[in-house]
């Protein structure tokens, strides 16, 4: 366990979800699905799934001034992540996030910012904290605003694939990215010889320290339900992990674990782990 303070930095939204037999092609309907809105937002997914491995969180996020906020806050506020520094956007919608998963755990997600794309570097205040960790959800300008001279951990989780992040490599400890974000920019990578994690899906992860790797890992096996928030979980574990001191490859096997154990549960936020449950697999 961790007594590390974590400021999480970017989104706030709540997910509808569909569940059905398979995704549908373009023009496609599909009938008989299933139901459910749940918390979401990587800033938020992140948020809790750090609070819930151990560290004491803040969130800072903007929402929108209507009942959707109600609802993407509540698992945040049950699980104890600091909401206090939240900015509320009255003229705007909480971010919403329509999510298609089917069967076999795949999914397609389309998504509405409101308030996100309006949280400002002005709506920033000092961050005491000993790292930060942002996503690509909100605009850059705000998250160039609260790491450029912060002094503590600051791990990016690159994704959505956004133009600009060479703007953000001085300032960065830790960036992560999958697959198919990392051959999106591996232009704007080329400088950074920080610390640099690729997901792999169902086949682990790797863990660069600029053109050297130096960690592998695997995720246990599971029976995957939903991979919506597995790469949130994944990035709050291996932060959680780093800047707890474990080893790298330690580290990146626990984030592996909690981005697989996310994956065996419908929904992001109402599928992360407790740290017991991740101490417990490994």
């Amino acid at each position: 366990m961790t007594d590390i303070k974590i400021c999480a930095l970017g989104s706030v939204n709540l997910d509808m979800i569909i569940q059905t037999k398979t995704l549908p092609c373009a023009g496609e309907t599909i009938a008989q699905g299933r139901f459910e809105s749940l918390p979401g937002g990587k800033g938020a997914n992140v948020a809790l799934a750090a609070q819930r491995l151990g560290a004491n969180v803040e969130l800072r996020a903007a929402v929108g001034g209507d009942s959707y906020a109600l609802q993407a806050l509540y698992l945040l506020q049950a699980g104890g992540v600091d909401l206090t520094r939240l900015v509320k956007i009255a003229d705007s919608h909480t971010g919403l996030a329509f999510i298609n998963v089917a069967d076999d755990g795949e999914n397609q997600i389309a998504v509405a910012s409101g308030a996100n794309d309006k949280f400002k570097p002005s709506h920033l205040t000092p961050i005491s904290a000993d790292g930060i960790i942002t996503q690509f959800e909100i605009p850059l300008a705000t998250i160039e605003a609260a790491i450029k001279g912060f002094e503590g951990f600051v791990a990016i989780n690159a994704s959505p694939v956004t133009d600009g992040l060479e703007r953000l490599l001085p300032h960065a400890s830790l960036i992560i990215v999958n697959e198919g974000e990392y051959e999106a920019y591996k232009s704007a990578l080329s400088p950074y010889d920080g610390l640099l994690a690729i997901t792999l899906g169902s086949e682990g992860a790797k863990l660069m320290k600029g053109e050297e790797l130096i960690a592998e890992a695997r995720p246990p096996k599971v029976e995957v339900v939903d991979t919506t928030g597995a790469g949130d979980s994944f990035a709050a574990g291996l932060t959680v992990a780093l800047m707890e001191g474990q080893s790298p490859k330690d580290a990146l096997q626990f984030a592996c674990t909690v981005g697989a154990l996310t994956a065996t549960k419908l929904g992001t936020q109402t599928a992360t782990p407790s740290r017991a449950e991740v101490d417990s697999s490994l």
